[in-house]
């Protein structure tokens, strides 16, 4: 169990806006560990310069629309999906109504289709649009990927972590960029094109 309260901030989270200043703007991954948990609780270790450093496991247990469980875990300067191990990982915070979210959409299902296991899509929708909609929403775009609910409450409190470890404003498409080791190697605010997004598989599968 977390013994640290993650405070949930959703109404702000969820007034996201497509444009801003800091639009296309590179920020940096909290590493300090955020959850701690008891010491009964299972846990990673990763030793440092004789130093036990404890990483809690299953953070979270995210729930997509159709139903699948994304299982977290915290890491050093990342976060694991344990059903995406191996692999590089887009977590993208998009808007059903946000204009340059739509537009990255077919160049996402572009790269899941050619990349195969080698690439995970997670997408996480904050304009509140209903679960059963944003369900709709998936099979009418034919997304190959994953898609969850902000309204969901474990998915919003995930919202609130990642918001806190990746300094996210609010403001939408917002990308973490996750290497197969769970190491987030790009945090990117803004749109990106399809050449965009290749540079990023690239720099994260090296």
């Amino acid at each position: 169990m977390m013994t640290k309260t993650i405070s949930i901030a959703i109404l702000a989270f969820f007034l996201t806006a497509c444009t801003s200043q800091e639009n296309g703007e590179e920020k940096k991954f909290n590493t300090e560990k955020i959850v701690e948990t008891t010491p009964e609780a299972n846990q990673t270790e990763k030793i440092v310069e004789a130093q036990v450093i404890t990483y809690p496991k299953n953070i979270f247990e995210l729930l997509d629309v159709d139903g699948n469980k994304l299982h977290v875990d915290e890491a050093e300067n990342g976060i694991i999906f344990q059903e995406h191990k191996g692999k590089v990982v887009f977590l993208l915070f998009f808007g059903y109504r946000c204009p340059p979210c739509l537009a990255e959409i077919p160049v996402l299902k572009e790269m899941v289709a050619q990349k195969g296991d080698k690439l995970a899509v997670i997408g996480l929708e904050v304009q509140r649009l209903p679960e059963e909609q944003l369900k709709i929403f998936k099979e009418t775009k034919k997304l190959n990927y994953s898609v969850l609910s902000g309204e969901y409450m474990e998915n919003s409190k995930f919202v609130s972590y990642i918001a806190e470890r990746a300094q996210w404003t609010g403001s939408i498409p917002f990308l973490v960029g996750i290497q197969p080791n769970g190491e987030v190697g790009v945090v990117h605010l803004g749109g990106m094109g399809k050449a965009d997004f290749e540079k990023v598989f690239e720099k994260l599968s090296n």
